[in-house]
């Protein structure tokens, strides 16, 4: 039990963390002075957004101790759903303390959250002791060793994350690397290190031939499904794992390459008479659970991945695949990545592409060919929004359905926690150039600023509640077809932005939050 090493000084020379280096004692140290804290206000919830590995593992383990309530958020903007007060934490200070008490593993509770396929957030409960289990059984199936360093691209915040990030290297002994990786800079680990990561974060460093310079002894993958070629290409360098579980029964089984998956030793499959998959392991607190992922068993612990049920939709009285429409829109030389579904009764699709002169009456033709029923409403995107662990975020793909106007045309976009440099362009026939100006069309001022506070809110993880704009100033007119740099500054109270093309500027100023 991981919460034991709190108990006892035998684990205080256990070097915790690296990148810089913190001993287990110290460690002990920060999680007394949080627990501290904690017990001083009479708010019974602690919510982790935590980004930093440490201060989300100083958090916890004060909730723990300080008998709070655990809830997992890996999106800002899913505070406004929470219908109770929390304590949000700040940054927490080493004092001397004692752990005491009697603590159960089995009886601490986790609060996550996940949107599942309607976008709808869901609360999914879990004990300490199911991702322990689950820590023990990832341990034992893959014989991993104390000496690994944990090195991570994803949040600690959801399943996934939770169990590779935070609870294996707690209670197996590793070392976790402080520094979240988000560049390929961050990768320059000498020593033994697993990488935990998504396919969708290692598809954007494959796009630039991105090689290690030190591999990993093992790379877990999880969050989205993995394409042949990405697995082809980083086997090249070690052992790629691709983990299938869901948020509602943790890790289910692995494979490497290939279609089929191995079941954990610890947990048992089957499939149900429509063939969606029964699971039954410790990992959740139920033992048992259906999801609507459908399987073929080939054997007591082997199975293939089929497909989701409830992808299959009802439009016009017929039942739609909608895998089966994403992968014949796929054949389309110009789609590199495609969304279908439904959203406000409306059959949508949401199509990634590098061609600028691409429309969507003609993705509709295309589609003619292999069904009588399309979807009816379209974006064109520079990439299909995913969430922290790399599962499609649905909730941003409804937004950006949500919008009547017509979205720009995206060629690349380059972001951090500060600042975002997105280069763009808005088409001749986006419906807000009708009537503005015929025969001279302008882009309309409130759509700069429109999409001033939706990209704020889209790069940032910002949710900006007013619309209030300072010195703004309109210096020269943006006509339709030209490419646009949009430059994004995030401050603590204010967004500020410039809208510019060739070092010439057409507008700016401050977006207050």
């Amino acid at each position: 039990m991981i919460l034991e090493k709190f108990f006892t000084d035998k684990y205080d020379d256990w070097t915790v963390f690296v990148n810089p280096d913190m001993k287990f004692g110290e460690f002990k140290r920060y999680v007394a002075g949080q627990t501290k804290e904690f017990k001083k206000s009479e708010k019974e919830n602690v919510v982790l957004l935590c980004e930093n590995y440490f201060d989300f593992a100083v958090n916890f383990f004060a909730a723990v101790f300080a008998r709070k309530n655990i809830h997992l958020l890996t999106d800002r903007t899913r505070l406004s759903l929470l219908d109770f007060e929390y304590i949000l934490p700040e940054a927490s200070e080493s004092c001397e303390g004692v752990f005491d008490g009697v603590f159960d593993s089995a009886k601490i509770q986790v609060n996550l959250f996940t949107s599942g396929s309607t976008g709808v957030p869901k609360n999914i409960m879990k004990t300490l002791y199911n991702f322990e289990a689950e820590a023990q059984s990832v341990i034992d199936e893959f014989k991993l060793q104390d000496d690994y360093i944990i090195a991570s691209t994803t949040s600690s915040a959801h399943s996934f994350g939770m169990t590779f990030n935070f609870i294996l290297p707690f209670f197996g002994g590793f070392k976790i690397n402080r520094k979240k990786v988000e560049f390929p800079e961050h990768l320059n680990i000498k020593d033994k290190y697993i990488l935990i990561s998504t396919p969708s974060f290692m598809e954007k460093l494959a796009k630039y031939d991105f090689e290690f310079e030190y591999s990993p002894e093992k790379i877990f993958l999880a969050g989205a499904k993995m394409k042949p070629e990405l697995y082809d290409y980083y086997s090249r360098f070690t052992d790629v794992i691709d983990i299938y579980g869901s948020t509602e029964t943790g890790d289910i089984g692995w494979k490497q390459g290939g279609d089929i998956f191995n079941v954990f030793a610890a947990v048992e499959v089957d499939a149900a008479n429509d063939n969606r998959i029964i699971v039954k392991s410790e990992f959740f607190p139920s033992g048992e659970v259906i999801l609507n992922d459908l399987i073929e068993k080939l054997s007591e612990n082997k199975f293939i991945l089929k497909k989701r049920s409830d992808r299959i939709v009802k439009i016009q009285e017929k039942r739609i695949s909608l895998d089966e429409m994403e992968n014949n829109l796929k054949k389309h030389k110009s789609v590199k990545d495609c969304r279908c579904f439904v959203y406000d009764d409306k059959f949508c699709c949401a199509v990634v592409t590098d061609d600028v002169e691409i429309q969507a009456s003609a993705l509709r033709h295309f589609l003619l060919q292999f069904s009588e029923i399309v979807p009816k409403k379209w974006r064109i995107l520079d990439e299909i929004p995913r969430n922290m662990s790399g599962k499609i975020d649905t909730m941003k793909l409804r937004k950006l359905f949500g919008v009547n106007l017509s979205y720009p045309f995206i060629f690349s976009r380059q972001t951090d926690a500060s600042q975002a440099d997105l280069e763009l362009l808005f088409r001749k026939n986006s419906n807000f150039f009708n009537g503005h100006f015929d025969g001279m069309p302008v882009l309309p001022g409130v759509v700069q600023l429109y999409y001033v506070k939706f990209f704020a809110e889209d790069v940032f993880g910002l949710q900006l509640q007013n619309n209030e704009f300072k010195r703004v100033k309109f210096s020269n007119i943006m006509q339709p077809d030209t490419r646009f740099r949009l430059k994004l500054l995030n401050k603590e109270k204010s967004v500020e932005f410039t809208y510019m093309a060739d070092d010439k500027v057409y507008s700016s100023g401050i977006f207050v939050k």
